[in-house]
């Protein structure tokens, strides 16, 4: 597999384009397009632009969400085929106008399109001062069940966000051994995948990512529960149809809102006992001394921080082309 590298901003203006050309306002499409750089430069890039077509297709038939309700605590949105990436902050914006009173909102929100990573989302509400916890609902069977031989479940990644942290503690995670798209990027690469990662259309392990037919849920029994909970919480609480019935482009999302105070303590107490405890955990003797133990997006922010200052991404090639190529069509479009 051959790489390119390219700088951060013409990636990121060439996203910009692509999808303003699909229909997307510039506003629109710069929130899309840092998502998926936002992955990259976490090294999550199974949610890279390796995965763009995915935010390409949505904008091609694109709806608008409504608000159904919003009494006391709860929001509930019909996405009607909008985009997640929107959706889900438009809604978390509108939620915090009663956090306040409220101190908790849970948010419902129904057939839209894929927002990319949870956590990018879970972030959002931490930066504004919520403990914010996001579940998404993927919308189509790819994990086979603890014992299970064929695709049942679906992956139901899910995000935290803990606010008054530096850098922001966030949690971002598939319930799956590994997130389906790193089995995509493997096909990409041409590379080998671990035998844990997925199995064949006979339930047999496989290293070869184009023979993968579904996905394991990690940690055995445990993961699998999580993601039957989840499916649940994310699909069906929200009106979306889940298993057999679930459909990529009518996904569902559960979000909660947390106000810090609800409990009766302060902000502060809160920020302190957290940043207090997080030190404790960090300071932990690490086996290898030169790598250190983290906690959740610590590691990643440091990586975002260094990629940014040096400007530059590297990527595989066809992923670059392909970004390239789209703009052009987007330029000869207009």
């Amino acid at each position: 597999m051959t790489y390119t590298s390219i700088a951060i901003s013409e990636l990121k203006k060439l996203a910009v384009q692509i999808l303003v050309q699909k229909g997307a306002s510039e506003q629109e499409a710069e929130i899309v397009a840092e998502d998926y750089l936002d992955a990259d430069l976490r090294g999550r890039s199974s949610h890279g632009f390796a995965s763009f077509s995915t935010a390409v297709e949505a904008f091609e038939n694109r709806g608008k969400y409504q608000v159904e309700r919003f009494e006391g605590s709860v929001l509930s949105i019909h996405g009607n085929g909008d985009s997640g990436h929107l959706v889900a902050r438009d809604a978390i914006d509108l939620s915090l106008q009663r956090l306040q009173s409220q101190k908790v909102l849970a948010v419902g929100i129904s057939d839209i399109t894929r927002f990319n990573c949870p956590g990018a989302i879970a972030r959002y509400g931490a930066e504004r001062g919520a403990v914010t916890l996001v579940w998404e609902y993927g919308g189509k069977n790819l994990m086979v069940p603890h014992g299970g031989k064929q695709a049942a479940v679906s992956t139901s990644p899910f995000g935290i966000g803990i606010p008054h942290t530096d850098p922001l503690f966030v949690v971002d995670i598939a319930l799956s051994e590994r997130a389906i798209g790193f089995v995509e990027l493997a096909k990409l690469k041409g590379e080998p995948i671990p035998e844990t990662w997925g199995v064949d259309r006979e339930g047999r392990p496989t290293a070869d990512p184009h023979q993968v037919a579904a996905v394991n849920p990690f940690g055995g029994y445990k993961g699998f529960a999580l993601a039957l909970a989840f499916e649940i919480l994310s699909g069906a609480l929200v009106g979306v149809p889940i298993g057999s019935k679930g459909s990529l482009g009518r996904r569902g999302a559960l979000i909660l809102l947390i106000d810090p105070t609800l409990f009766g303590q302060s902000t502060e107490a809160f920020r302190d006992q957290v940043v207090a405890f997080l030190q404790e955990v960090t300071g932990t003797p690490a086996v290898d001394p030169s790598v250190p133990v983290t906690y959740p997006g610590q590691g990643s922010e440091a990586r975002v921080r260094a990629q940014l200052e040096q400007g530059v991404l590297t990527l595989p090639e066809p992923v670059i082309t392909q970004i390239r190529n789209w703009a052009e069509a987007a330029v000869q479009a207009r």
